[in-house]
């Protein structure tokens, strides 16, 4: 019986441990959100195929047209490690209607090629002026 209980407790000491190191090697994910990186994202196609995105997309409605407002609503977000953008947010703003509109345009956008920073792909902050003539 001894025999039995001191086997049933090395078993389930054996056991505990086992998982105890397990959970040790778990590998947290890297969250930092990057500025400056070795290699920056990129809009699928380059700046000239962003600028055709953004073009396309604004709408420049007649209550915009008849108030005659101008000038560049600054924005930034954050381009994941899948390319996907999150946190779009206005830093600098035109007009209340205009900067909604450039934050929608943002949010329809395709997933970037992600930023790479000693080989690795990383969460980047990226910030972009629209501009409104």
């Amino acid at each position: 019986m001894k025999t039995l209980c001191l086997s049933l407790l090395l078993c389930c000491s054996t056991l505990l441990l086992a998982q105890h190191k397990k959970a040790a090697t778990v590998v947290k994910e890297d969250t930092t959100i990057y500025t400056i990186i070795d290699k920056m994202p990129e809009f699928p196609g380059g700046s000239e195929a962003m600028k055709k995105f953004l073009s396309e997309n604004l709408r420049w409605t007649k209550e915009l047209e008849e108030c005659g407002i101008q000038g560049r609503s600054i924005l930034q977000f954050i381009i994941e490690k899948d390319g996907s953008l999150t946190s779009v947010v206005v830093v600098r703003g035109v007009d209340p209607l205009l900067d909604k509109e450039a934050v929608r345009v943002i949010k329809l956008m395709p997933k970037w090629i992600p930023g790479e920073h000693k080989g690795k792909k990383v969460r980047v902050k990226y910030t972009l002026p629209v501009s409104w003539r």
